[in-house]
């Protein structure tokens, strides 16, 4: 076979057989650069542009400009041979010096760390969530700014900035959970991009409803599960570079699908085509033991984006659920989003919506100490990475659709 080379390059060949490598010459005859009595490994030097090697099997791998200091053309690289050639071959050798994983670039690592690739990087990157937590602004419950669609009474004393609310048997119901105004940014274009709202939710029927970003919304309370508790005011006008997020839970474990199926809706306005839109995505969370039931054993709701949105971005924000319980699955992601224009002295995230359907027993459900993520560095959010880098992803299926308001009300949320 003849095999294209580099005049004056070095190369290696590993052939299964005795086999012989020839110089092709224009208008002359072939050359015998190398001669192979045996299987093996050889180094050669192409004299021309072209070699011809009598293996059909051999291949023959360029190690490096230049001449291979020391190598014989005829002999090639033989066992026992210095280690600096052995280097260029897969064959081992013995160096005096420490050779890492990463080209000589030695990373240190914590005693007993994995020293896998994937590993390292999956280390190294959950390491930036911590990171990001110095660049966070507190927000907390607001019992003033708090409300439910059935008078439900609030409980503020169970614990240091949370806020704890009953679930009747039998009953539905939505409850408005304000945050204090320190969630807002400090300042103009405030460069906010995601947030934490941790929660404790009980084994009901729940949906978990925000809005973030610049737009003008309808809030509906005291619906069923499967209509909109926020829309947006298609007759306001303004910015519309916002979302809308719900995220509605089943309680109830569908065997037959192997898990537990969490909805995702995300609402938005597409400034090509002028109009609302809505992407639905199914997650199905594959737990089995009764210690991993959802929405019970989800504590936290993250929202990251990885760079500002700005108008119809492509996808740049995704959405996690944080799990207890005995499961390996820890942090979930259920879907991907577009993302929001951060700028401007806004609310990114000034409270959320919970809905619950108790059929059985009392339940209590509590909010707790939420974070919006502030001020990242070279306009990029590791908390993004960070997440992501911990992440299983569950989700099963994504469509977009036109968005159509299934009722009319012009009351709007400030």
């Amino acid at each position: 076979m003849i095999v294209d080379t580099v005049k004056g390059c070095a190369y290696v060949l590993t052939c299964t057989t005795a086999c012989t490598v020839h110089a092709v010459f224009d208008g002359a005859s072939p050359l015998l650069v190398l001669e192979a009595s045996k299987e093996g490994q050889y180094g050669f030097v192409a004299p021309t542009d072209a070699v011809e090697v009598s293996d059909e099997h051999a291949l023959v791998t360029q190690t490096f400009k230049g001449a291979v200091p020391g190598l014989s053309a005829r002999d090639g690289i033989q066992p026992g041979d210095d280690a600096s050639l052995k280097s260029l071959l897969a064959e081992s050798g013995t160096f005096t010096g420490t050779v890492n994983a990463n080209g000589g670039v030695n990373i240190p690592l914590t005693v007993g760390a994995a020293t896998d690739t994937s590993a390292v990087n999956r280390l190294y990157a959950a390491g930036l969530a911590a990171v990001t937590d110095a660049f966070s602004v507190r927000c907390y419950p607001l019992p003033a700014n708090c409300s439910s669609s059935n008078g439900t009474v609030f409980k503020t004393d169970m614990e240091p900035n949370s806020l704890y609310f009953n679930v009747p048997p039998n009953s539905a119901f939505t409850v408005k959970c304000g945050l204090v105004t320190n969630a807002r940014p400090m300042h103009n274009y405030s460069s906010i991009r995601g947030w934490v709202a941790p929660l404790r939710l009980p084994a009901v029927s729940t949906k978990f409803t925000a809005r973030f970003g610049q737009m003008t919304t309808v809030a509906r309370m005291g619906r069923d599960r499967d209509a909109f508790t926020l829309v947006p005011d298609q007759a306001a006008g303004g910015y519309r570079i916002g979302e809308i997020i719900d995220i509605t839970f089943d309680h109830v474990r569908d065997a037959d699908a192997g898990g537990y199926h969490i909805r995702v809706r995300e609402i938005y306005y597409s400034n090509a085509e002028q109009k609302w839109k809505m992407k639905t995505t199914q997650a199905l969370a594959p737990e089995t033991s009764s210690n991993n039931g959802y929405p019970v054993c989800v504590y936290a709701v993250v929202y990251e984006q990885y760079q500002d949105g700005g108008y119809d971005t492509e996808d740049r924000g995704a959405l996690w659920l944080l799990h207890g319980g005995n499961s390996s699955r820890g942090c979930v992601k259920i879907a991907t989003v577009k993302g929001v224009h951060c700028f401007e002295s806004i609310y990114p995230f000034s409270g959320y919506y919970l809905d619950m359907e108790n059929t059985n027993s009392w339940a209590l459900a509590g909010a707790f100490l939420p974070a919006t993520m502030h001020l990242h560095c070279n306009n990029v959010n590791p908390a993004y990475y960070g997440f992501s880098s911990m992440e299983s992803n569950i989700i099963v299926s994504e469509a977009v659709e036109d968005f159509v308001d299934p009722e009319a009300e012009t009351t709007t949320e400030d």
